[in-house]
């Protein structure tokens, strides 16, 4: 199984409606609000590498008020 931990950093003040958005996205299985550089930390889960990187390309990345993203994917 394919893992990796995904700090957002966002618009100030939609933290709330980052999270409500991430937390609709399948494969991701937590979403956290934290405080510091980064306002979300992310867990997705996948089968393989191939779908992780689609979920963190194509759906997270995507998401309105995302500024950046670090990843950090599981060894």
């Amino acid at each position: 199984m394919a893992k990796a931990f995904v700090a957002v950093h966002c618009n100030t003040g939609k933290e709330n409606q980052v999270i409500r958005a991430l937390m609709e996205i399948k494969g991701i299985s937590e979403v956290t609000g934290v405080l510091g550089l980064y306002d979300v930390i992310i867990k997705i889960e996948s089968d393989d590498t191939m779908k992780l990187e689609e979920i963190i390309t194509k759906k997270v990345r995507t998401v309105p008020h995302i500024l950046t993203t670090m990843t950090l994917v599981v060894m």
